[in-house]
């Protein structure tokens, strides 16, 4: 999410929105061979910079931003009193109970593939169900190009300030909260990086919004459908993203739309056909809302990591190698994948969504939100222990998105600058205006202190809604310069100019609000993630 004193950078070739729509991964830029013939004319030290790479002349650029750039531009200050959140619109869901799912030496063995299955039958390969056959994606299960170096990285290390795993409930089940999408079947189509994208979405929309509405899978998938590509992402950040009712799923166009040559055989349906560009260009006119953020987060998993974010609120898509046979077992309510030793193959990727988590005894259990049907697991999901994760896990990445209209009550759009404040003030989360720290030691949201006992403990309310509280912290990290003090409500941040390159002085400042409250930086723009 993007907050207070943070650039959104607008990427001019996307499709043109009004709102701050079309938000792009990467930073604007100059181009670069403009940039080597200014460095050229700078002087005998830096003609050398002009004939590198790009890469490095960023760094003469940033070498010589470092010199003294005064003050930077000082925000409005707010001398008023801060406000009290509005009341808890709906009473915090209870914990609930521990599915009942087996230590991981305990497990049952893995089910063997049926004779009949024909592993290369699709494009890539395809696995069993329990039920049917289901086309898997390719490119060594790499599906997201998670190594492109696009996505967002925190600006202070997780391992310097993150919330103690006390603060984190045993149970989350996206499920209970009314934000998960709807329950999807990919069908023939091996489209499974859309529609966990789709799913990630309907739930950051749902979260935004207060309803679920969910988005066109075949519009994710229009624009780059074919399961050999690694751009599913950088494809559709910072673009619209239409209704699923205004483009529903046809699994047969979509299968259509692959190249030719991605097949072993031509499907008996054809491929390599045009994509409906008029429909595309009509549900664009009808967003929703915007593909704001991508973090990849590396892997093997950080098991607190991914609790922390998922108790947040939010999903996180997760692509893995499967075995020939991923068909879930154990009670109903408690299905789980089995432990397995031996996949398909590095070309057998299929990407999911983590929607929940259980920290057991005996380990910790992530919830699969599957699109494979109703009749896969527990109607579409299953519990996945977090050894087997580790050990298939080739991709791990949060998205976020923002809804175009938002419902009255619900988290307000932010202000952004690259400004700084007086003193001790700090900016305001979401005005960006400055004004003195709460007295939990929070940036105010909106105006607003949070007002301790309004919510369970490790939450806070700021919106009238309880949402997971951002640690007690206050440090330095000598690496970066980059100090931060955090209460309930959020974290501020003092951050040099080499860290924050759109700032107009030595030093600016940032706030995040709970439960986003890692100021991070993708490309050369600030974001909040959780």
């Amino acid at each position: 999410m993007n907050h207070a004193g943070l650039r959104v950078v607008r990427d001019p070739s996307r499709d043109g929105r009004s709102k701050e729509a079309g938000y792009s991964l990467r930073a604007s830029a100059v181009s670069c061979l403009a940039v080597r013939r200014i460095l050229s004319l700078l002087g005998p030290v830096l003609v050398a910079a002009a004939f590198c790479g790009c890469d490095f002349v960023s760094g003469v650029i940033d070498s010589v931003g470092s010199k003294d750039a005064g003050t930077a531009v000082v925000a409005a200050k707010d001398t008023s009193a801060p406000k009290a959140p509005p009341p808890v619109k709906v009473a915090h869901a209870a914990t609930p109970a521990l599915p009942d799912l087996p230590a991981l030496t305990a497990q049952t063995t893995p089910a063997k593939s049926p004779s009949s299955l024909d592993p290369n039958g699709q494009s890539c390969r395809q696995v069993f169900t329990g039920s049917d056959d289901a086309p898997l994606a390719c490119a060594r299960s790499v599906l997201f190009g998670s190594g492109n170096g696009n996505g967002a990285t925190p600006i202070v290390p997780r391992s310097l300030l993150s919330r103690s795993p006390s603060m984190l409930p045993a149970i989350v089940d996206h499920r209970l909260e009314g934000t998960e999408g709807p329950l999807r079947n990919q069908g023939n189509a091996p489209a499974c990086t859309a529609f966990a994208t789709a799913t990630a979405i309907d739930h950051a929309l749902a979260r935004w919004s207060g309803h679920i509405t969910p988005v066109s899978v075949m519009q994710i998938w229009s624009r780059y459908h074919s399961p050999f590509v690694e751009t599913s992402l950088t494809a559709n950040v910072g673009q619209p993203i239409g209704p699923e009712q205004g483009w529903p799923f046809n699994a047969n166009e979509a299968l259509g739309w692959v190249p030719c040559e991605n097949f072993p055989k031509p499907p008996k349906g054809g491929c390599g056909r045009p994509v409906d560009d008029a429909h595309l260009q009509k549900l664009t006119t009808s967003s929703l809302g915007d593909f704001t953020e991508v973090e990849y987060l590396g892997t093997p998993p950080d098991v607190p990591t991914l609790q922390a974010k998922i108790a947040a609120g939010q999903d996180v898509m997760v692509t893995m190698e499967l075995p020939a046979t991923f068909v879930p077992t154990g009670k109903a309510g408690s299905r789980y994948i089995a432990h397995y030793t031996k996949s398909a193959g590095p070309d057998a990727g299929h990407a999911m969504v983590l929607a929940g988590y259980a920290h057991l005894p005996h380990g910790t259990y992530f919830l699969l939100h599957n699109s494979w049907g109703p009749t896969w697991g527990d109607n579409g999901y299953a519990w996945l222990h977090e050894a087997t994760l580790g050990k298939w896990s080739r991709e791990i990445v949060a998205v976020d998105a923002e809804p175009l209209n938002r419902d009255a009550g619900n988290r307000p759009i932010r202000s952004r600058g690259e400004t700084t404040c007086e003193g001790t003030l700090v900016p305001d989360s979401i005005r960006g205006t400055c004004s003195a720290a709460c007295p939990d030691n929070s940036p105010r949201h909106d105006g607003v202190c949070a007002v301790a006992g309004q919510c369970p403990a490790s939450y806070v309310n700021l919106t009238g809604a309880c949402v997971l509280a951002a640690p007690v912290s206050t440090g330095h990290d000598p690496s970066s310069g980059v100090a931060w003090t955090c209460g309930p409500g959020g974290c501020s941040y003092v951050l040099p100019r080499g860290v924050d390159p759109t700032c107009t002085g030595n030093t600016c400042k940032a706030s995040c609000p709970a439960p986003d409250f890692h100021l991070a930086r993708m490309g050369k723009a600030l974001v909040c993630v959780e």
